[in-house]
This record gives structure tokens, C-alpha cells and sequence, in this order.
């Protein structure tokens, strides 16, 4: 039987505090708002030069979610995933991946979007490359879920488009490559640390 002693801190702060934000615009009715004012708009950052501002709503856009079925699926996978990942690689580094993966996901999907797509002008919000960071985590820690997890967001991406629903699958794509790519680093750094002499002549 799983006790709350036994729930991983950070990712169940995490998704507490998603679904307090959540909440909080919903309730308040002033979601519209918060979104406008704190989600990540790419072409203020890349043409507009706010870059103050744009780092800020790097940060917040995180924890800004459009509605139930958008949030419930990013919190399903956190929760199914972060756990693990927490555990494996430590409270401090989980939380820095996380943000840092948050962050690469944005970016990625804001060069993608103002200089490829040409729709820079729309908000991202969204805990999505945060997460797919995680499932990066657990891909380079050996965790074949993380691959499977990433297949189930390449499907809820096309039917989104399917059925018109707006979703940055590059924020997806680059959240996982920069959790997946920063744990491999992790790790060489460590093992190196183990033992430095192992590759000297």
C-alpha cells in the first residue's frame, strides 16, 4: 500500500502546484488573463527583443495548462514517470533537468515556430517539455518506458492536429532530447569521477 511518506517530494510538488495554478485561473475566472500574461510568446523573445519578459514566461509557462484534458495528461505522465527519475538521479539534479528540459522544450519549439513555421505569435503554455525531459531521464537511465511515453505524445500530437487541437510537438521533441542528452552527461561526468584514471594512457 503506497503511504505519503513514500511519494517522491519534488514530483508530487510539482504537479500540486500545476493543478493549484490550474485552479486558481479557473476559479478566479482569470485564466484567459494568466495566459496572456505569463505564457511564452516566441516572437517577443526572437524578433521583438523582450528579453527579460520572454525569460520570465520561459519559467511560468510551465505551469500554465489550457484546460483539464491538456493538464491531466501532463500530470498523468509526470506522475507515472517523475517518481523514477527523482529517485534515480537525486532531488537537486531532478528539479534542475526538469526546468532545464522546460526550457530547452520552449526554445526549441520557439526557433521551430518564428523561423520555420512562421506562427512565432502564438503562446505556448504547458508543463509538456518539462516532462518529456523526464521521460528523457528515464530513457538515458535505461528506462524503456521513456521511449514508450514519448510515442504516446507523438500519437496525442497527431490527433490533436487531427482533430484541431493546437500542440507543440517540437517543445515535446526538444524537452526529451535536452532531459536525455544532460542525464547522459550526468552520467559520463560521474563515471569519470569514479574513475579518473581510466582513460590515461
Amino acid at each position: 500500500m503506497l503511504r505519503l511518506g513514500t511519494l517522491p517530494p519534488v514530483t508530487t510538488t510539482l504537479v500540486v502546484v500545476n493543478i493549484l495554478v490550474f485552479a486558481y485561473g479557473i476559479f478566479s475566472n482569470t485564466q484567459n488573463s494568466i495566459i496572456s500574461n505569463y505564457g511564452f510568446v516566441p516572437n517577443e523573445l526572437f524578433k521583438g527583443g523582450y528579453i527579460p519578459d520572454s525569460i520570465l514566461r520561459l519559467f511560468t509557462s510551465m505551469f500554465i495548462h489550457a484546460g483539464i484534458a491538456h493538464i491531466a495528461f501532463n500530470l498523468f505522465a509526470l506522475s507515472y514517470m517523475g517518481g523514477f527519475a527523482e529517485r534515480s538521479i537525486g532531488r537537486p539534479k531532478f528539479i534542475a533537468l526538469y526546468l532545464l528540459a522546460g526550457l530547452g522544450g520552449a526554445l526549441f519549439h520557439g526557433i521551430i515556430a518564428t523561423y520555420i513555421l512562421g506562427n512565432g505569435y502564438s503562446v505556448l503554455i504547458g508543463a509538456s517539455g518539462a516532462i518529456s525531459g523526464i521521460l528523457g531521464i528515464s530513457a538515458a537511465l535505461g528506462d524503456i518506458r521513456g521511449y514508450y511515453w514519448l510515442a504516446i505524445q507523438v500519437l496525442y500530437v497527431f490527433i490533436g492536429s487531427v482533430v484541431s487541437l493546437s500542440i507543440a510537438f517540437a517543445a515535446h521533441v526538444g524537452g526529451f532530447a535536452t532531459g536525455l542528452a544532460l542525464t547522459k552527461l550526468l552520467i559520463e561526468l560521474e563515471r569519470r569521477k569514479r574513475n579518473p584514471y581510466r582513460n590515461l594512457p
